[in-house]
């Protein structure tokens, strides 16, 4: 049995890291989707939520949609998926993805374009760190298709 975790970060590409690791994962091992949340990450801009609660319910309610559309996608093409935990923190999402890592036997990050020299910067930080091993799931938008790197 495996642990898998794939990072989220919210944004519109999440579901291709959940999709990548549901993909990946065999009857038995666990998926984990883990979404770390921070407020001071998004600078510039005045808080959007009330309180930290409010932060939290919203990074849920993120988190479980993406959960639900990936898995929805199978169900309804009767294809069979591993169950999805989810984990929602908050702080600094690298610190807590290789934190995470110590537990993991794989850990799936989005955020790479055409090469390692294009890495977001959570997985520049997180990919020397991993205690585990790490999967790069490529951005669309590219002129070229690429495969996944692993590290």
């Amino acid at each position: 049995m495996s642990r898998i975790i794939a990072a989220l970060d919210g944004s519109s590409h999440s579901s291709l890291v959940l999709e990548w690791a549901v993909d990946h994962a065999v009857p038995g091992d666990e998926v984990v989707a883990m979404l770390v949340w921070n407020l001071a990450a998004v600078s510039g801009l005045e808080n959007p939520f009330g309180n930290l609660n409010e932060g939290r319910i919203h990074a849920v309610r993120t988190v479980n949609s993406i959960v639900e559309g990936v898995t929805r996608q199978r169900w309804a093409n009767q294809e069979s998926s591993v169950p999805v935990r989810i984990d929602v923190r908050h702080g600094d999402p690298a610190s807590h993805l290789v934190d995470a890592s110590k537990n993991a036997d794989l850990l799936v990050i989005g955020g790479y374009h055409q090469g390692l020299s294009s890495l977001g910067s959570v997985a520049k930080y997180v990919v020397p760190r991993a205690q585990c091993a790490v999967t790069l799931v490529p951005l669309p938008d590219r002129s070229s298709p690429s495969d996944p790197i692993r590290v």
